[in-house]
């Protein structure tokens, strides 16, 4: 199965993100679990989605209680995740350097 990676940084280099997706839209994948984890940044900002959008439809996002986000990982939550995951999207912010 075909996945694609993107990883952008901003132009003051203090947020960076990454998503990881499936360009057909959904996973044929049974997903037990997932689990991202962020070194050296706090995520500020993530989501997990049960469809990435393909040919006209949007992104489908999992519901809240599927997953769940910490300052550094975006994870499955046991129990509650329906295990369909088509892409994951992580914005997260490096530490400011004071002078």
């Amino acid at each position: 199965q075909q996945w694609q990676m993107n990883i952008g940084v901003s132009e003051d280099d203090r947020f960076f993100s990454c998503s990881v997706w499936r360009p057909q839209g959904k996973s044929y994948l049974f997903f037990t679990q997932f689990k991202a984890e962020v070194k050296g940044a706090k995520i500020e900002h993530a989501m997990a989605y049960s469809q990435a959008a393909v040919g006209g439809q949007s992104d489908v996002p999992l519901k809240q209680e599927e997953f769940e986000i910490t300052e550094t990982t975006v994870a499955h939550r046991e129990g509650k995740f329906r295990f369909e995951l088509s892409k994951l999207m992580i914005v997260a912010k490096t530490p400011h350097d004071e002078l």
